[in-house]
């Protein structure tokens, strides 16, 4: 999932953006007023916006080039009445899975809070926005509704197979498949046999070229599966895997993947843990590193498992303030022997096909990015 942010000024001129994955954090709020007469009538619209950006990329104040410094300049400009500029066209996007799922625009934005922070220990300035709209342009602010994504939870269809492999497809899946008939009755099953079948060839054939099944086949054929047998993470995970070239993944504390990693058993336990011992030494603040495989979920096991990652705490007014960042490369480790022993002989048959797969090119790397803030009660 990605959000971005574009400011643009009445006057034109180069507009402020964010669209490489500096925000990490966004909320839009629509208020009304306590009293309850005014309730209808005066509501409250308003846009907070987080974002971290590498202190190596800021240039220096005299450029005054960078985003962040453009924003600065924009965020401390005095209101007087007609000020050029003082309100600006403000538009954020939040895309996942290739669908705009909020799309917002503030046609006459105001700052109403800017605040931002360095940390030189990890080399990086963090700074909170909050937007406002114009009072008597409150009516032309434009948004669309949440689209229901097109990757949601696939129906359990019995043609999946002959949908895809009715054209030059089928001669790629038809290596491992051992010349069965298509379609098949049940997809699942037999693209798991298809899964250990190739394996077996590739070790045991003396051709040099297997032909591997492309992206296309891949996508419409295994994406399903995953989705019905282990959940929307794992399947869209691999998705993006059966890109070309996929960027980072970056998945706020807002998205399902951080809510559903904050839910787990394997989270509370960690957040926990770290309470505890820093309640036991009363400090203000604390940070560990290290990693976790998020075993308590299916879905989850099966999309990240082995995650590293890094928590950090804050003491503030009697409670701990958390954000804890995990994160994992998308790859999978080759294991011939596993697959004739244990009690997972098909999860590493699957396995050491994807490696070879990813050697190949079918499959590609990249590192997700989950997180996942808490609070906790802290010592006093």
């Amino acid at each position: 999932m990605s959000i971005s942010l574009k400011i643009e000024r009445k006057s034109g001129g180069e507009p402020i953006e964010f669209v490489k994955g500096e925000i990490i954090g966004f909320t839009y709020k629509n208020n009304s007023s306590i009293k309850l007469s005014a309730k209808s009538p005066n509501l409250n619209h308003s846009l907070h916006i987080r974002s971290k950006i590498p202190l190596h990329s800021l240039p220096s104040v005299v450029d005054n080039a960078d985003n962040s410094n453009m924003l600065y300049t924009w965020a401390n400009t005095e209101y007087e009445p007609d000020t050029e500029d003082y309100y600006r066209k403000c538009n954020i996007q939040i895309v996942r899975n290739e669908n705009t799922i909020r799309d917002i625009t503030f046609t006459h934005a105001y700052v109403d809070k800017y605040q931002e922070q360095i940390d030189t220990s990890k080399e990086i300035l963090e700074f909170e926005l909050v937007l406002k709209q114009k009072e008597d342009q409150l009516g032309k602010i434009q948004y669309s509704p949440q689209v229901e994504p097109k990757e949601t939870r696939e129906k359990d269809q019995s043609d999946v197979s002959q949908k895809v492999l009715e054209g030059a497809y089928s001669k790629n899946m038809l290596v491992y498949a051992g010349n069965i008939t298509f379609p098949f009755e049940n997809p699942m099953v037999e693209l798991e046999k298809t899964w250990v079948r190739g394996v077996e060839k590739v070790k045991d054939s003396t051709d040099t070229v297997i032909h591997y099944p492309d992206r296309k086949a891949f996508a419409l054929v295994a994406v399903p599966i995953a989705r019905k047998k282990y959940g929307d993470i794992t399947a869209n995970l691999l998705k993006h895997s059966l890109d070309y070239k996929p960027g980072n993944l970056h998945f706020n504390e807002w998205s399902y993947e951080a809510q559903q990693v904050k839910k787990s058993k394997d989270h509370i336990a960690i957040v926990n843990d770290d309470v505890k011992k820093a309640n036991g030494k009363k400090v203000k603040s604390f940070s560990y590193n290290g990693s976790a495989q998020l075993e308590s979920d299916r879905d989850l096991y099966n999309a990240f498992h082995n995650m590293y990652y890094e928590i950090n705490g804050d003491y503030v007014d009697g409670q701990w303030k958390i954000t804890t960042i995990y994160y994992d490369k998308y790859n999978f480790e080759f294991n011939f022997k596993r697959m004739f022993t244990g009690n997972n002989k098909l999860g590493w048959a699957a396995a050491n096909l994807t490696n070879i797969m990813e050697s190949w090119g079918t499959l590609n790397e990249y590192t997700s990015y989950v997180t996942v803030t808490d609070t906790r009660k802290a010592w006093k």
